[in-house]
């Protein structure tokens, strides 16, 4: 069997990955899942008892069905379990926005992977909030602060698609 073969069947079955830098290839990370997002959008009032109104918006692949839509929506790390929200959320007058990542199951651990890279943003597992909760599923949420307006949201344009890839 010819050197390039054997090669093309390592990197494959995800044992090695191939270099793509300058200067002799630098090892490149090795992709463990990927999915495409149709991105939907939901918005609501905050607020509210006397606390000032603002917008919650959320955008990407919305949990029970809320919008968006996710191919094919399986886990690789996790053995098939259902990818049920990749979502960023922001609100107009609270100054707080995240990413959230749910998958069905709980317990699913909080390791197998390190980067979810959704677009061209990269969120590293290890800084997450992790939390396994007795309602069946598993989160992952990116806290990140100040965005009031959206325009760090990772997915773009409400109908458009963006690349979530796990390594």
């Amino acid at each position: 069997m010819a050197l390039s073969h054997v090669m093309n069947i390592i990197s494959n079955a995800g044992i090695v990955a191939a270099g793509t830098g300058s200067g002799g290839g630098g090892g490149g990370a090795s992709n463990l899942d990927s999915q495409t997002v149709t991105v939907g959008q939901s918005s609501s009032a905050s607020g509210g008892s006397g606390a000032p109104t603002g917008t919650t918006t959320r955008r990407g692949f919305l949990i029970s069905g809320a919008g968006g839509s996710i191919a094919d929506g399986t886990s690789n790390i996790y053995s098939g379990a259902s990818i049920l929200q990749i979502q960023y959320i922001w609100d107009t007058y609270y100054p707080t926005s995240g990413v959230t990542l749910v998958i069905a199951g709980t317990n699913r651990a909080n390791s197998g992977w390190t980067t979810l890279t959704i677009g061209s943003t990269a969120y590293q597992r290890t800084s997450a909030s992790y939390t396994a909760d007795s309602g069946g599923n598993t989160y992952w949420t990116w806290y990140e602060g100040s965005d009031n307006n959206g325009t760090e949201d990772p997915f773009g344009n409400t109908g458009g698609t963006t690349t979530c890839v796990f390594t």
